[in-house]
């Protein structure tokens, strides 16, 4: 049986260590040990750092594998690139994926090439930050370069917030280089972004529910986005460019944007699958296994696209404890259980587990994802049901 191996084994692995089994290979799951719930759906586990990228390497040529893939997240993504290349698999390369990790290597790129981006500087200790920042003009958004899932991501709006955020920032960065950059104004959205080989096939727009400022911490997403038509072709014309410009090959992308006075500014792209329940409405919206999508990717196949989309609306959202402590009781009413708009509820934690007051994405303690007529309705419906969840600490 021909085998994959897959980077990781959270939350947002599990499923598609699942798919890469219900596609029929055998699943050979790279994690470190931990409560992870991907480590019992494994065929075979590697007790490994995701970043290892020399230990990882040795384990795929020792198993043979024909592809690797990650989802939900950046650290992992250059080990796929250099395994690619060692190895001659499809997908993207170890260049491209650094480019699609740094953030700094990523908007030196984007300047490179003129893509429309934010006015940003790098910087490396807190003097040329502040010099940085009083010429770019606040606010400005300081991050960590080499993270994900928004940590070491926080807004300054003056000089007095600049120090916490430069902390913020450097105590979740492996690196010493910090970016600075102008904070813009106006609607942030994402998009998942399908290349086949290195040509974009599709780019579907998600809304994006982000905590308030000054860490803003993805927390749901919904389907469909609703944007004028000028508008869409923009941004699909912005994300084929730099997609084109990167070499991006074989990959679901991850794509990070702002709308300001109707002008699309890239801020980010990930060479991978978004997290926060992402492909699970995308499948809903698309009415296909999202994840299996990536698996063929993976392998160099063409995907199986279908010519219209089912286009439901629906919304996902994390819940997320209030304050830290252990799980004393978590009730779930018939009433959530049994609605008719409720298409999946998941619990990372159970009685006895710690949970972290929420404050980044790892602190996520479950999600729930709805549909509804609209993106609207399915966010208001699963913001109710989820008020509903009542879930003790001590």
């Amino acid at each position: 049986m021909d085998k994959i191996m897959v980077l990781g084994a959270g939350v947002y692995q599990a499923p598609l260590i699942k798919a890469v089994k219900d596609c029929g290979y055998l699943a050979i799951v790279v994690s470190p040990d931990g409560k992870y719930p991907g480590l019992s759906l494994a065929d075979v586990w590697i007790n490994a750092d995701t970043r290892d990228k020399e230990t990882i390497l040795i384990q795929a040529k020792k198993h043979k594998i024909c592809s690797i893939l990650t989802t939900g997240t950046d650290v992992a993504v250059p080990v796929i690139g250099y395994v690619n290349d060692h190895l001659g698999l499809p997908g993207i390369s170890y260049d491209v994926a650094q480019l699609c990790s740094d953030k700094v290597l990523m908007k030196n790129f984007f300047r490179q090439k003129n893509i429309n981006t934010a006015r940003y500087a790098v910087v490396q200790n807190f003097e040329d930050l502040k010099h940085e920042a009083d010429h770019i003009g606040y606010p400005v958004m300081v991050k960590a370069v080499d993270s994900s899932g928004s940590r070491g991501v926080v807004l300054a709006e003056t000089p007095d917030e600049l120090f916490v955020a430069y902390n913020s920032a450097r105590a979740v960065s492996r690196s010493r280089n910090i970016i600075v950059e102008k904070y813009l104004k106006g609607y942030e959205i994402g998009a998942q972004a399908i290349v086949v080989g290195g040509n974009l096939a599709e780019v579907f727009l998600h809304d994006d529910l982000v905590t308030e400022p000054p860490v803003s911490v993805p927390i749901g997403h919904s389907m469909p986005l609703i944007v004028e038509q000028e508008i869409s072709k923009d941004i699909r014309d912005l994300i084929g460019a730099v997609v084109a410009e990167l070499r991006i090959e074989n990959a679901i992308c991850n794509i990070d944007l702002i709308i300001v006075d109707g002008v699309p500014f890239l801020l980010e792209i990930g060479a991978r699958m978004g997290a926060t329940c992402l492909p699970e409405i995308l499948s809903i919206f698309t009415g296909i296994d999202i994840y299996q999508v990536l698996v063929q990717l993976s392998l160099g196949a063409l995907p199986k696209l279908p010519k219209k989309y089912a286009e439901k609306a629906n919304a996902a959202l994390l819940l997320r404890s209030r304050r830290s402590g252990i799980v004393k009781d978590i009730t779930v009413p018939c009433e959530v259980k049994n609605h008719e708009s409720l298409v999946q509820l998941c619990l990372d934690v159970k009685n006895g587990d710690y949970v972290k007051e929420f404050e980044v994405g790892p602190d996520r303690i479950g999600h729930i994802v709805v549909s509804g007529e609209s993106s609207k309705d399915a966010y208001d419906t699963a913001e109710r049901l989820i008020d509903m969840i009542e879930i003790k600490t001590e």
